[in-house]
């Protein structure tokens, strides 16, 4: 059976977002270096862990998923440490959560082992999710 590739949301956007985000932390910290001013230098410093940290958070869920008979794996971005390869015998499920401020709004994902994909709304999007998790079971049961 081939690899099956599934993108819950676009990972180049993700990628673009981190890498921008980083880009922008990044600058300001060599600004401060060059221009030797250590409270800018501190802050850029401190911004830059609240970037990396945020990216690699249980805030931010995987966004592509590869499956096939010798595993599961899960991309969260480029600035990622939290990208996996699991055991196609992982156990996978689909929640719904209230979201929002007045937690009026559902949102799905679907958690495989201890990872969370990126949230989605709607229900084609839980359709997809299903699909994500039938492609596991059907590849866990080929010979």
């Amino acid at each position: 059976m081939d690899t099956q590739f599934f993108v819950i949301k676009s990972l180049w956007v993700q990628n673009s977002i981190m890498l921008l985000a980083l880009g922008l932390v990044l600058s300001f910290l060599f600004y401060s270096f060059i221009k030797q001013k250590p409270k800018h230098l501190l802050a850029s410093a401190i911004w830059l862990a609240i970037v990396l940290w945020f990216f690699n958070s249980s805030f931010f869920g995987f966004s592509t998923v590869a499956v096939n008979p010798e595993g599961i794996k899960v991309n969260y971005g480029i600035l990622s440490w939290r990208n996996d390869h699991l055991p196609i015998t992982s156990h996978w499920e689909i929640i719904t959560t209230p979201s929002g401020i007045r937690r009026l709004k559902k949102v799905h994902f679907i958690k495989i082992e201890n990872h969370k994909s990126m949230k989605v709304r709607g229900i084609n999007d839980v359709n997809f999710l299903k699909h994500i998790g039938a492609a596991i079971d059907e590849c866990r049961n080929s010979p």
